[in-house]
């Protein structure tokens, strides 16, 4: 049986790191091995940014290092990048242009993408698990 893919957009993992009990489930399918997780460098940067801003570097530092033991981060590489470009040119202003690289992994890996974002559920991309704060 196969496993399920997630794909994680920012918004889960920002939840995730604030202790949201919304998102919870998604990652401990991931450390029990029931599922597979995955996010885009992209994702990482835009976290690292956003703690940053708020809690500061360190916390940054913290926080992208223990996303990366905790899910596989999909690096930009030729093949996600023409899949990120080909879907910002075709839904321009409607998908920043991190959401297109998660949108492309996502679609690429078959995988599940858990967002915050209701316009990529309104794509319909890819499947999407619409997540909210709790």
């Amino acid at each position: 049986m196969r496993k399920v893919k997630y794909v994680f957009d920012t918004g889960p993992l920002l939840l995730y790191f604030a202790g949201d009990e919304g998102v919870r489930g998604f990652f401990e399918d991931v450390f029990r091995g029931e599922a597979e997780g995955y996010t885009c460098e992209a994702n990482v940067a835009e976290l690292y940014y956003k703690t940053c801003e708020k809690l500061g570097r360190e916390a940054a530092e913290i926080r992208s290092a223990s996303l990366r033991d905790s899910v596989s981060v999909l690096p930009l590489d030729e093949r996600l990048t023409r899949a990120a470009g080909a879907l910002k040119c075709k839904y321009g202003g409607r998908v920043s242009l991190v959401d297109a690289y998660t949108l492309a992994a996502a679609k690429i890996l078959g995988g599940i993408l858990v967002t915050t974002d209701s316009r990529l559920a309104e794509l319909k991309v890819v499947q999407v698990k619409l997540v909210r704060p709790s």
